[in-house]
């Protein structure tokens, strides 16, 4: 899709992408613009995500909040990467 979409067409796929969590980089190519104006776009729709839920987007998994302050302490002290700490958690099985 090489031209920008206009209206209701490109409102839909917004909101249709913000709610199926697609990435932000896919959603962009259906539109045919950048990321700067996507975001633009979605935060006068009222759809953009919170900080705290596009961290766990982009990790695959989501912290509970008690076990975030040990989390946190793996990755920075324990210089961890997000997938090992979440493994040594028990937040993800050692097979994905």
């Amino acid at each position: 899709m090489k031209e920008k979409l206009k209206g209701e067409a490109r409102r839909k796929i917004i909101l249709d992408g913000y709610a199926n969590n697609e990435p932000l980089k896919d959603i962009a190519a259906k539109l045919g613009c950048s990321l700067a104006s996507l975001k633009v776009s979605a935060s006068k729709l009222g759809c953009t995500r919170t900080p705290k839920e596009a961290a766990d987007f982009r990790r695959g998994f989501r912290i509970p909040d008690n076990k975030r302050r040990d989390y946190y302490q793996l990755m920075i002290a324990g210089q961890y990467r997000s997938r090992e700490c979440a493994q040594m958690l028990g937040l993800l099985t050692a097979n994905l």
